[in-house]
């Protein structure tokens, strides 16, 4: 495996100070503007574009040093590692200076470049998110950027199904179904063609910023159509929009759900099986306790804890999905045949029991007339009759109470047993995301394409020259290196880790990630699971529960589970624990302990 030299980590940290200066500058110079109103806009026109120009140049100096490449992407005259490493001084100053000329000046046209080039994957944002990490040439610099990092930064946490019918056609059909309306011209973000002939467009939705790049001929369409889908989902599931689907399920405790949030569910509740429980879709009022919703951190008292664990009931939630609603209206079928059938029976066991009684009462009649006396010899036929006549209403009437029992839903839905229930479907969301964006460029033919949703990557097929996608896999110890980088063609990387979102309080550090058996957040001896498989919305309740697992128990789930996944996992001592599926595909400086799918038995664990 290649592995990084001091240089790259020092390229990479200048990278984030250029680019901290840029969001700094971009800052500055928006407050400027809003505190002047409209007078800044009637400044000296020539002075503003010389700050223009100076804002521009500063930032791109000190990016083009840092990453040794020019606007282009191309190499600049000292782009090897010597030079680049040379140049760091002069770009640092080159940076701040930026920032300083923009906090003076509070020049709109300086920070609006500097704005876009943090926030759209401009050379800056480029070179955080993969910059030198890799010893690939210029143009793997600039595809890769793209992929962003697989660290999650924010608090939100089925297969990848795909389509041949026409994209606009196909949209339209999935909002029909989903019901949600035409967001098209909601979408505030508007994409950007690269010179490798990509577009890209970047998207802020589910509280974090997230990117899209794709390759081919409807990719404008493509990305379009994504961020639709993307903003979609988020107004659907979000706990923090109280119109969102989720928080009017919480509030009512049922509701009818969505295609979409059915499948959410759906899944959920088979992690939390195949996971005995650790991952919990219900824990919503454990994580409102400590503060994580609402960043209101607190330690709450375990009365508190135990209480709130107490709604954290998996089982107390009732899924009724579109396949239940067809089995039911298949059995309401099959009982509306045997009402049928049954009536049927019973219409013809009347009639003769009928007929038979007045057989008997017409021979009666005509013996009296003749004199006769002695033995009727059809009352026992009509007895026979009118005993068949009451067993077909019996059934008749059995049927009936059958197919009154089965009960149709008009729509999936869920509800909720246990009062005061709630539900967060943030654990698996980014990755679902991520799986239904793959469906959208799947429908406008895009041969080549890659999705970051805040941390969450999928790469879709393998870059314009055939090469492996490169994502990089964040340290949770340095916002500013990398574990590792990793080459993957249509998959998913998803990375937990209690870096993620936290707080301290009395010198202890709390995360996140809640372990549902206590109410406390896991502590499992891992600081970090990054989750590689198919599908996102899988790869996404799996890190999460891996993480809680520790090491040991993933690496048993990981041998034991029917889902084809692998794993990376460092512990506290920063040792890397990798499934051999993806060992090869890893580049790291870290210590690394292979895991194997079959362990040969020693004698001594045999006796």
């Amino acid at each position: 495996m290649k592995i990084f030299g001091n240089t790259d980590k020092r390229h990479i940290r200048l990278a984030a100070a250029v680019l901290t200066a840029s969001i700094v500058l971009s800052m500055t110079s928006m407050t400027g503007c809003a505190a002047s109103g409209t007078s800044g806009r009637s400044e000296n026109a020539q002075t503003e574009e010389k700050e223009e120009k100076a804002g521009q140049s500063a930032v791109q100096e000190a990016v083009q040093a840092s990453t040794g490449l020019d606007d282009t992407g191309a190499e600049t005259g000292g782009s090897s590692r010597e030079k680049a490493a040379e140049r760091e001084e002069a770009a640092g100053a080159a940076a701040a200076e930026a920032v300083k000329q923009g906090a003076a000046s509070g020049n709109t046209a300086a920070a609006e470049a500097v704005k876009n080039g943090a926030v759209s994957g401009s050379a800056a944002a480029e070179a955080v998110k993969q910059g030198t990490v890799s010893e690939d040439t210029a143009a793997d610099h600039t595809e890769e950027a793209a992929s962003g990092t697989s660290s999650v930064k924010d608090a939100s946490e089925s297969g990848k199904g795909t389509s041949e019918s026409a994209g606009p056609e196909a949209d339209q059909e999935a909002d029909r179904k989903s019901g949600s309306g035409d967001k098209e011209e909601e979408i505030p973000e508007k994409p950007s063609v690269r010179e490798d002939g990509g577009v890209s467009m970047n998207v802020f939705a589910m509280d974090t910023y997230m990117t899209l790049l794709a390759y081919g001929d409807q990719a404008e369409k493509a990305v379009l159509a994504a961020a639709k889908e993307i903003h979609k989902l988020d107004d659907m599931l979000s706990t923090g929009i109280s119109t969102s689907e989720i928080c009017r399920i919480n509030a009512a405790g049922s509701g009818e759900i969505s295609g979409d949030v059915e499948t959410l569910i759906d899944k959920s509740l088979e992690l939390y099986d195949k996971t005995d429980g650790l991952f919990n879709i219900a824990i919503y009022p454990v994580m409102k306790v400590w503060g994580f919703p609402t960043q209101e951190y607190r330690v709450p008292s375990g009365a508190e804890i135990e209480k709130a664990l107490k709604l954290a009931d998996v089982p107390a939630i009732e899924l009724i999905t579109e396949a239940d609603m067809k089995k039911a209206q298949k059995a309401a079928a099959a009982a509306a045949e045997e009402v049928e059938k049954a009536q049927e029976a019973a219409d013809q066991a009347a009639k003769q029991a009928a007929d038979r009684k007045k057989a008997a009462e017409e021979k009666k009649a005509a013996a009296a007339a003749e004199g006769k006396t002695g033995q009727d010899q059809t009352s026992g036929e009509q007895a026979d009759a009118e005993a068949a006549d009451k067993a077909a209403a019996d059934a008749l009437k059995s049927a009936k109470e059958k197919l009154a029992a089965i009960k149709v839903p008009s729509a999936p839905s869920v509800s909720f047993k246990t009062k005061g229930m709630e539900i967060d479907l943030g654990g698996i969301a980014k990755g679902y995301t991520g799986d239904r964006v793959g469906e959208v460029f799947s429908r406008y033919k895009i041969s080549s394409g890659i999705i970051s949703l805040g941390g969450n990557v999928q790469a879709f097929g393998s870059k314009l020259n055939g090469k492996p996608w490169r994502v990089a896999v964040q340290n949770p110890e340095s916002s500013l290196e990398y574990l590792g980088v990793l080459d993957v063609e249509n998959k998913a990387v998803v990375t937990s880790g209690g870096y993620e979102r936290y707080f301290e309080e009395n010198g202890v550090r709390y995360h996140h990630i809640i372990d549902p058996r206590t109410g406390y957040p896991a502590d499992s001896g891992l600081i970090s699971a990054t989750i590689v498989c198919d599908q996102g919305i899988l790869a996404d309740g799996l890190s999460t529960s891996l993480f809680i697992m520790g090491k040991d128990q993933a690496e048993k789930f990981w041998r034991e589970s029917s889902w084809n996944f692998d794993y990376i996992l460092e512990d506290k001592e920063g040792t890397l624990y990798v499934t051999e599926g993806i060992a090869d595909s890893l580049t790291t400086d870290a210590n690394v302990v292979i895991v194997n799918r079959y362990v040969e038995e020693t004698d001594n664990e045999k006796k």
